[in-house]
């Protein structure tokens, strides 16, 4: 599969791949779906294994190179095909924040997130993201009274971040605060959202997040 020479997907319907999925869409990049059914066990087949040994979509295949992990495909997908324009160049000041949004995405909110949903209470104290609170705080403040996370331009990061959003919310995991909806509607309605919302949440399954 990865001896493809072309930008290819490593997808399921219902997963985190949508991400990836939008973010490709986001940069306007043509590229080849190959579905992997997680509820069919495909992630771990031997021939999958050989694209991510960690047995996880999404993956994306970049001319041959395999990139794994929704945050490092932002990134590097975006610095690839959308420098200064999805990513903010190095020397723009708010390369830091980009990085960071990007990062607390998936390094903060879901295992904040999700140790809530499985009643776990860990002492914030004794681990380095933090506690749920602290971190609805922390995104309603960033997000309030800004179209994107940077502020009035759109980037990798609000794929990101907003990908991550817009399931919680949709799987009732974090609370429907005003900033978080109103953000959350704004990504809905970009055109690639939809496309990748389309694809990873067909109407067998259920209503799309934001849908």
């Amino acid at each position: 599969m990865a001896d493809d020479k072309s930008i290819v997907l490593y997808h399921s319907p219902a997963s985190r791949a949508f991400t990836a999925f939008w973010l490709l869409e986001e940069l306007g990049l043509t590229f080849q779906v190959e579905t992997i059914d997680i509820t069919k066990g495909e992630q771990k087949s031997p021939e999958y294994l050989k694209i991510n040994p960690a047995g996880k979509v999404p993956a994306v295949s970049d001319h041959g190179e395999i990139i794994t992990e929704n945050p490092a495909i932002c990134i590097l997908m975006a610095d690839r095909y959308g420098y200064g324009d999805l990513a903010p160049k190095i020397d723009d000041p708010s390369r830091g924040a980009y990085l960071k949004w990007i990062v607390y995405a998936t390094a903060v909110v879901e295992p904040v997130r999700d140790l809530r949903k499985a009643q776990m209470a860990l002492s914030a104290y004794h681990h380095g993201f933090g506690d749920f609170d602290d971190m609805v705080r922390l995104l309603c403040d960033a997000l309030q009274d800004k179209e994107y996370i940077l502020g009035d331009k759109f980037s990798a990061a609000d794929v990101m971040l907003g990908s991550v959003i817009s399931t919680s919310l949709f799987n009732k995991l974090l609370p429907e605060e005003p900033a978080l909806l109103d953000y959350n509607y704004r990504l809905t309605l970009r055109e690639a959202y939809q496309r990748a919302a389309d694809a990873t949440w067909p109407p067998y399954l259920f209503n799309a997040p934001g849908g």
